[in-house]
């Protein structure tokens, strides 16, 4: 691990791994105890079993969905069942705009150079969506296309929106949001109400029972609404300062050394977070922001012609 540490941090990331290597045996002894495996130590042990020869793969098609969340250790384990039988095709199925966990150890570029790591094959767009209307796919695809390390790909919507289906508004007029969609959203429309933190949860949601009682609301974090769709889709906390969206980079010594290397284009993956939350929606989204600390997002969301409203 040391060893392969970038060379900036590599000694500082020494002394680090070397306070850590009590805590690492002491893991090792309580799972020996238990006789039990870690979720990377299942996967070291299969590709130990696949490179020793000790289970040949009657596999002819692997299929791997979410490929974007691919880590180079899952990558070893499809190229060690790739080895066992020659005749082996893969098939993935990913979308590198939403590619939202790389401080779980996934690493891009699997999914954007994936001919240099497996190999040519043939490429099939799924460009079209039946979620969202195409006011918010205009939008969410200028945002996530301006950084151009993104693959370039068209996508189609069968629904018509208009453009006030992505609209910013003050953080201060949550309430008065949902007073108004009281008023027209029906019973079973969802309403998302998504944030960059567990934390951000605005207190008037804790009463939305008794307040909005005709309201479908659900709160959860951009990261956990993944694979989720709702009618209407409000964002919490486009703003700078403490708990700021986009993120500030602040990894420790450990994660720069350990993680894959950051992209160069600024805001990269929290860009995709913010591509994620506003293509939940069917039909209409709300970005809230600061007034005071606006998130430098807002100023890219206005000039993609985002209109702002002072009230809903």
């Amino acid at each position: 691990m040391i060893d392969a540490a970038p060379e900036e941090v590599r000694d500082l990331f020494s002394k680090r791994i070397k306070l850590m290597a009590p805590l690492l045996k002491a893991w090792k002894t309580a799972l020996k105890a238990e006789d039990a495996v870690d979720f990377s130590g299942l996967i070291h042990q299969a590709i130990n079993v696949l490179e020793k020869g000790r289970f040949v793969s009657p596999w002819k098609h692997i299929l791997v969905d979410e490929f974007q969340d691919i880590s180079p250790q899952r990558a070893a384990l499809l190229a060690a069942l790739r080895k066992q039988n020659s005749r082996t095709s893969l098939y993935a199925v990913g979308d590198d705009w939403q590619a939202i966990y790389r401080f779980s150890g996934a690493q891009l570029t699997l999914t954007t150079a994936f001919t240099h790591y497996f190999g040519e094959g043939d490429n099939c767009a799924l460009d079209t969506t039946y979620r969202f209307n195409s006011r918010i796919g205009d939008v969410a695809n200028a945002f996530i296309q301006q950084n151009p390390h993104q693959l370039n790909k068209p996508l189609n919507s069968l629904k018509v929106g208009d453009k006030k289906a992505v609209t910013l508004l003050p953080d201060d007029q949550l309430d008065a949001l949902l007073d108004k969609l009281s008023g027209y959203a029906k019973p079973d429309e969802r309403i998302l109400v998504l944030a960059r933190y567990h934390h951000l949860k605005p207190a008037s949601l804790e009463k939305a029972a008794t307040r909005w009682p005709k309201l479908a609301i659900d709160f959860m974090t951009i990261h956990a609404s993944k694979g989720q769709q709702a009618d209407y889709v409000i964002v919490m906390g486009l703003q700078e300062g403490q708990d700021a969206f986009p993120a500030p980079a602040r990894e420790s010594i450990m994660e720069q050394a350990l993680l894959p290397p950051p992209e160069d284009f600024p805001d990269a993956e929290e860009r995709r977070l913010l591509y994620v939350a506003l293509t939940r929606a069917r039909q209409r989204v709300w970005l809230l922001f600061s007034k005071e600390q606006p998130s430098v997002f807002v100023d890219v969301l206005k000039a993609l012609s985002v209109p702002v409203a002072r009230k809903p």
